[in-house]
């Protein structure tokens, strides 16, 4: 493979905000991966938050720790029911809904893949509008 073109694709990449890419044909195989893979667990960032918010003396409510985000876990169109016309959706804002339930349907490469909650709790905010684009990790709802 050509060295520029590579060097080309990785300023593409990173332009445009990718955070994780993998291209494969016949001869090659490129993997980029702009994640911060030493993070912390989340049981270290939350300790570090709750440390931080009590050393400067700020009270955070527990409504505002107790919301979840449920993230898109691919690229593609999100749809809030298995048709893309809009009339019946699995859910809406102040439904409440388990972990496993199905909360929508992205499209991607002409397959509707179901999108399920990974919490349990009652539906706060739908992000992402019926036939919009979704980015992975894209936050779709947030739940309480």
């Amino acid at each position: 493979m050509n060295f520029e073109k590579v060097e080309q694709l990785i300023k593409i990449v990173k332009d445009n905000g990718v955070k994780k890419f993998n291209y494969k044909d016949y001869e090659n195989e490129i993997t980029i991966d702009f994640t911060d893979n030493t993070s912390a667990s989340p049981a270290q960032q939350q300790l570090a938050s709750n440390n931080e918010s009590s050393l400067n003396g700020q009270d955070i409510s527990n409504e505002e720790q107790s919301n979840q985000a449920v993230k898109s876990p691919m690229v593609g169109t999100f749809y809030l029911q298995d048709e893309k016309e809009l009339t019946n959706p699995l859910i809406r804002e102040g439904d409440e809904i388990k972990k496993g339930d199905t909360i929508g349907y992205i499209e991607a490469m002409k397959v509707m893949n179901e999108v399920k909650s990974d919490v349990d709790g009652v539906v706060d905010t739908i992000h992402v509008n019926h036939g919009s684009n979704v980015e992975y990790d894209q936050t779709i709802i947030t739940v309480k």
